[in-house]
């Protein structure tokens, strides 16, 4: 596929340079060519990592995935986990109940670099470059000659051919938590460091556990159990007698060994093999103080960082991307209303500060080896199991699903369902979504029958806006008491409603697309 026009007709080798390889990047690039401008790839390292950091993928980011008609790529590999924890407890959170609000009510396990290798082909299909061993080393602002603000980016990069200058009308940085593009447009990462370390693996066990999943909880520690193919599990564990010690030097087989006997009274059989991959993990929490610093945004680690209690991390970067691209490419198209790319800030800042939380809250019951830690994990454990409002709180919070950004009509900014579609061009909302463009959908009764056009004479609302807006008219293929008495919705590339109408209102396209 060839690569969309260069709409910025300034000379630029690039809309975008998304800097940093990881999934985040991949995706970024995939949405923003989707929504019709140039990006680059270019990550730093020769390959990619044969371990990985990230295992869970939540129901929201599958819808993601979803929208642009490619969610079965990670459901024919991924393996359904119909529920999760919080803070390691044995009380676990049932995702059962989310069946009545998205297709997909379970976490996917699948190791974040197939995760990589999927979206990667991805963006092969989509004709993007992808450039290894592409190291950004500095970056700086042009301006046009007599103009008063930048209109660029020039990048310096190292290449394996020597260094080069490749200019670009924005840059994304992707690129993790030691971001160099964060660095170089002198973001503040606010937060704090690390005050205690916990130790994982990858490893062979010849005696696991019978269920996929484990998680314990116990007086001096907890762990994590999951089977991820191939024969291996990742075992994580918070052993409250080696929290708090200094430890500098890389993780021993041995030292995973006896933190996993302290804390779970066995080491599942573990066996000491030259591929073993062993990590520590501290509790570090950032977040930058802009997402957006003039042309240069970030998202993804770069973003936030936070200790990966519940696995968040990557599905709150994916989710990043999918809120930015649509907005970038509509300033670089240039119908971008006022203030819409400040947006992507105003709306995931906000999301991640909440994940933040959530996990600082986690890490309050799991990393505290008080007796006071130890009576509240107890308590917050028999909430868990005699609340289910509690869980059911706590499980859609971790879906995902919960997000909601703000909106001046009451049922603006709030998630889209994938409902069905009777007579209608795709099988669902979500089909309607593929294009990755805004959607006009007029909404019939179940028992009328399809609209006749409008008259020749009729002003048209949405006359102009072919290129960002998909028109629909359907009638919902079932009764769905929330939705029977509206008439019109317009939904956003990402997913979530921009506007909503109970009358015959016309859209507000103008605030929401732009001029014509």
């Amino acid at each position: 596929m060839n690569a969309p026009a260069n709409h910025s007709g300034d000379g630029h080798d690039y809309d975008v340079a998304v800097v940093g390889g990881g999934p985040v990047g991949l995706w970024l690039a995939a949405e923003l060519h989707r929504a019709g401008v140039r990006p680059v790839v270019l990550e730093r390292r020769r390959q990619r990592p044969p371990h990985s950091k990230a295992l869970t993928i939540y129901p929201r980011t599958i819808e993601e995935l979803a929208l642009r008609g490619i969610a079965d790529r990670w459901l024919a590999e991924g393996r359904p986990v119909p529920s999760s924890h919080f803070a390691l407890l044995k009380n676990r959170l049932d995702f059962a109940f989310l069946a009545a609000e998205t297709r997909y009510p379970y976490t996917l396990f699948l190791p974040q670099r197939r995760t990589e290798e999927l979206l990667e082909d991805h963006l092969a299909e989509l004709g993007v470059p992808y450039l290894r061993q592409h190291a950004v080393t500095a970056l700086r602002p042009t301006d046009a000659a007599g103009a008063a603000a930048a209109e660029g980016v020039e990048l310096d990069v190292d290449t394996p051919d020597g260094r080069i200058v490749l200019r670009a009308g924005y840059v994304a940085g992707c690129d993790g938590a030691k971001s160099a593009v964060r660095g170089a447009a002198g973001v503040a990462f606010e937060g704090t460091p690390d005050s205690w370390q916990t130790v994982l693996g990858d490893i062979e066990l010849t005696d696991p556990p019978e269920a996929p999943a484990l998680t314990l909880d116990q007086p001096g520690g907890a762990l994590y159990l999951v089977a991820i193919g191939g024969g291996r599990h990742r075992v994580a564990v918070i052993d409250h007698a080696t929290l708090f010690a200094p430890a500098d030097g890389p993780v021993t087989f041995e030292e995973l060994r006896a933190s996993t006997l302290r804390v779970a009274g066995t080491d599942f059989g573990m066996r000491e093999t030259p591929d073993a991959w062993l990590s520590r993990v501290g509790n570090a929490t950032r977040q930058a103080a802009r997402y957006r610093a003039g042309r240069v945004l970030l998202a993804g680690d770069a973003a936030h960082i936070h200790y990966p209690a519940g696995g968040q991390g990557l599905n709150l970067g994916l989710q990043d991307a999918t809120n930015l691209a649509w907005k970038l490419a509509a300033e670089i198209r240039g119908w971008a209303p006022p203030g819409l790319l400040d947006s992507y800030h105003d709306e995931r800042y906000p999301v991640g500060l909440d994940v933040i939380d959530d996990s600082l809250a986690q890490c309050g019951l799991i990393a505290n080896p008080s007796r006071e830690g130890i009576a509240l994990r107890d308590r917050f454990n028999r909430i868990l199991g005699a609340q289910p409002a509690v869980c059911q709180d706590l499980a859609r919070r971790l879906s995902g699903l919960a997000i909601r950004y703000p909106a001046a009509a009451a049922v603006g900014g709030r998630r889209i369902p994938d409902l069905d579609l009777r007579d209608a061009p795709a099988a669902t909302i979500f089909g309607l979504l593929h294009p990755a463009k805004f959607v006009l959908l007029s909404l019939l009764s179940p028992a009328a029958a399809p609209l006749d056009a409008p008259p020749a004479t009729a002003p048209d609302p949405a006359s102009g806006y072919a290129d960002r807006l998909v028109r629909a008219t359907a009638a919902l293929a079932a009764h769905h008491p929330e939705w029977s008495d509206v008439r019109a919705l317009l939904i956003r590339p990402d997913g979530y409603l921009a506007w909503a109408t109970t009358a015959d209102d016309p859209p507000p396209l103008d605030i929401w697309l732009g001029r014509p």
